[in-house]
């Protein structure tokens, strides 16, 4: 598949499960890395208070991995909050450490290397 192939098969799972116009995906491939990107356009972070260096909200790690999309569970559980709280804050350390354990399992090459750059209206994974 290429990238505007994935792309549009992900929007289009991204439309369904958050709504159409909330969420802009787009994926780049270069030589041996892959960046995921996902534009929201919505602002968590600002009445949260957020440290966006090691922190992420649980809206963006459920946007980034499609947890519960029609019932897909990942194999390797980020935290989740207690009683279905919401927003709630994870450490980007936790969710990167449940993605590239979750990947493996689910047959994907092995991560060796991962980024992460969350903004107040973006997430970017670069991926290698």
């Amino acid at each position: 598949m290429t990238d505007q192939e994935i792309g549009d098969a992900v929007q289009e799972d991204l439309d369904d499960y958050i709504g159409s116009g909330k969420v802009n995906f787009s994926i780049h491939t270069d030589s041996n890395m892959i960046s995921l990107i996902f534009i929201r356009f919505t602002d968590y972070y600002k009445q949260n208070n957020i440290d966006l260096s090691k922190d992420m909200i649980d809206a963006d790690a459920f946007m980034v991995t499609g947890e519960d999309y029609n019932g897909f569970l990942l194999p390797y559980k980020f935290p989740i909050a207690p009683f279905g709280y919401s927003p709630y804050t994870l450490g980007q350390s936790d969710f990167k450490m449940a993605y590239k354990e979750s990947a493996e399992l689910l047959g994907a090459d092995k991560v060796r290397w991962m980024k992460m750059e969350v903004t107040d209206h973006s997430v970017v994974l670069r991926i290698k």
